[in-house]
């Protein structure tokens, strides 16, 4: 019985002494038999967590289980964001002369439909307005772009319809969409004593950026 408790004492011993190798940092603490001795290079690993040291004729040899990141060496700072990437291909929207409508006489703005579902960013604007001559009579007319959505600044035009013959009216512009915006034509007669049937042709094309 005694022995079989000693050999028990013993075994937890060794037990207990395995578990600390290596140590709790990952480290394995071992000694190698110093030059012109009987142990000459002969390794033994011991337990430097119960104060084991290495004996008169070893020589300390540490190393890591899991080995150490100065292989590599450690992460450097994040560098400098780089530089803006040039600006993607741009998007266009063209009316194709689709729209017309009769603008009377009096002086009350009509508003003649183009392109619908600009999406948010800046724009170039053109459009033109046309007219047929005049079998009749006379009219002032004035004409520029209309945005909804957009924050910017159009040009518009006046020109005169009378039955020498037809005409038409240049709009430019330009400006920002903050939300999904359409394009159209305002027209109204300034003076005038027949009403004039215009029609009408718009474009938008957004743009990286607006100089």
């Amino acid at each position: 019985m005694l022995a079989v408790a000693v050999g028990g004492a013993l075994f937890g011993v060794a037990t207990a002494v395995q578990a600390s190798i290596p140590s709790a940092n990952g480290v394995i603490h071992g000694c190698y038999g110093k030059p012109g001795t009987t142990y000459k290079g002969q390794l033994r690993v011991r337990n430097a967590d119960v104060g084991e040291q290495c004996r008169f004729y070893e020589n300390p040899l540490e190393w890591n289980a899991t080995g150490v990141s100065g292989a590599t060496g450690p992460t450097g700072p994040t560098g400098p964001t780089g530089p803006t990437g040039s600006a993607g291909p741009s998007d266009g929207w063209d009316g194709g002369g689709c729209c017309g409508d009769t603008v009377p006489t009096g002086g009350g703005f009509v508003h003649i439909p183009g392109v619908t579902g600009l999406t948010p960013g800046s724009y170039l604007l053109s459009g033109m307005a046309s007219w047929l001559k005049l079998a009749s009579g006379s009219a002032d007319l004035q004409c520029f772009l209309d945005v909804s959505g957009m924050s910017g600044a159009t040009t518009g035009g006046d020109g005169v319809a009378s039955t020498v013959g037809g005409g038409s009216l240049e709009m430019k512009g330009s400006g920002i969409v903050s939300t999904s915006g359409t394009l159209g034509v305002e027209c109204k007669e300034l003076s005038g004593t027949v009403s004039v049937f215009v029609t009408t042709d718009v474009q938008a094309i957004r743009v990286g950026t607006l100089h």
